[in-house]
């Protein structure tokens, strides 16, 4: 019993859907957050919430931040 269509569905295994690499999510957040820091640096506390908005969507993949 080779032919995977005599098995039911709900006892196939279901892959996962890949993981996105960090480098390719975010990427607004990213430029916002890297703008901001550019002209302003971090010591300024000037991109804390953009700084927050980007470790947030980040999370929303599975990345975690520090």
């Amino acid at each position: 019993m080779s032919d995977t269509a005599a098995v039911p569905a709900c006892h196939m295994k279901k892959e996962a859907a890949p993981k996105p690499k960090p480098c390719c999510v975010c990427l607004d957040e990213k430029k916002t957050r890297d703008e901001c820091l550019l002209f302003n640096g971090q010591e300024s506390g000037k991109c804390n919430e953009m700084i927050s908005q980007y470790k947030s969507c980040m999370k929303g993949y599975g990345f975690e931040t520090h």
